[in-house]
């Protein structure tokens, strides 16, 4: 099996049972949860710097995409953890796993990659579903 699936597969069972957790956390206290994540990732940051010393990248426009997909990151995570303490995990965590359908979007639009028809009528049909599992009774 090609290793980036291993690796995508990896990041839903991470992110699939963080955020179980992170909804534990967030009906008490949703700034709570996402200042504790920020911290450790800072954490983990820093280790890795301390590891890898050659891995900083000083070209202006690699480094404004990192900034800006930063920023949307750490206020995408804020707004899931409110949302979690607003909502059910069952609804806001389908709602928010669209975001992969957005980046593919976006990739297929501005890198130029493009989808197999297989992989067109599987995102198709994950948004369906995202949209099933979202309905509330």
């Amino acid at each position: 099996m090609d290793t980036a699936i291993i690796l995508g597969l990896l990041v839903a069972v991470f992110y699939g049972v963080g955020t179980f957790f992170a909804k534990i956390v967030c009906e008490k206290n949703p700034l709570f949860q996402w200042i504790v994540v920020n911290i450790v990732g800072i954490i983990l940051c820093l280790i890795i710097l301390l590891k890898y010393k050659n891995i900083i990248i000083t070209d202006q426009k690699i480094l404004t995409y990192a900034i800006i997909s930063a920023v949307l990151v750490v206020i995408g995570s804020l707004l899931l953890y409110y949302a979690l303490y607003k909502g059910k995990a069952s609804i806001v965590v389908p709602l928010s796993s669209i975001g992969p359908a957005i980046t593919v979007a976006l990739s297929i639009l501005f890198l130029k990659e493009t989808l197999t028809l297989p992989q067109m009528i599987g995102i198709v049909l994950i948004i369906i579903g995202i949209i099933l599992l979202s309905i509330s009774n």
